[in-house]
């Protein structure tokens, strides 16, 4: 099995809404970010792997795994 990796960065000034093992499908909710129309949402499917802080640029950074 081929498995593929997909990062998403997202500011670290809100929550988000996803943790690691979560499945995620395109569309599902990531982070909300109030006074805003458009959440951030995931492009792909697969599993949260990991999440990590970047304190450089202030955002959270989102691995999610999936195979194929």
């Amino acid at each position: 099995m081929c498995q593929e990796r997909t990062i998403l960065r997202v500011s670290a000034t809100y929550s988000i809404e996803v943790e690691v093992g979560d499945v995620v499908r395109p569309g599902d909710k990531i982070q909300t970010v109030p006074d805003t129309q458009e959440p951030v949402v995931s492009s792909v499917s697969g599993t949260v792997e990991s999440i990590q802080f970047d304190p450089a640029n202030h955002e959270f950074i989102v691995a999610i795994t999936s195979g194929y």
